[in-house]
């Protein structure tokens, strides 16, 4: 047969030649670590506990918290105001972690498994603990 040409190819990139350089499909290889974002916290610990809404959240500058227990709502720790924190027993089911302000004790509950975590991640941001209550 003379005088005929192939059918077109169904998938016109198949024959491309390769690309050089840093791209690859118009995107930036990655090539290099990405630093950690400042708005994803590093420890994120929530619990319900008897009807009470409490987290607390690490960040690598900044640590949050907010609790509804012994509050009428759920509301956020004044960490600008807190002077130190603990950790105390509260309920078999449940640790206390105790943000200590000049006007009041904010305590905010977690898991005992997450206890040690806790513990960990506090004392990396916010350094030692206060001693115990009692």
């Amino acid at each position: 047969m003379t005088g005929t040409t192939a059918p077109p190819d169904p998938c016109p990139l198949r024959n491309r030649p390769a690309r050089t350089g840093s791209t690859e499909s118009g995107t930036r290889r990655y090539d290099q670590r990405v630093p950690d974002s400042p708005v994803l916290p590093t420890l994120d610990l929530q619990h319900t506990w008897r009807g009470a809404l409490c987290r607390v959240r690490v960040f690598r500058d900044r640590v949050t918290a907010e609790t509804s227990f012994e509050r009428e709502t759920l509301l956020p720790v004044p960490m600008e105001a807190v002077l130190g924190w603990r950790i105390e027993e509260c309920d078999f089911d449940a640790v206390c972690v105790e943000f200590v302000t000049l006007a009041d004790v904010w305590r905010v509950l977690l898991s005992p498994a997450d206890e040690s975590l806790a513990d960990m991640a506090l004392r990396s941001a916010l350094g030692a603990p206060m001693p115990a209550a009692s």
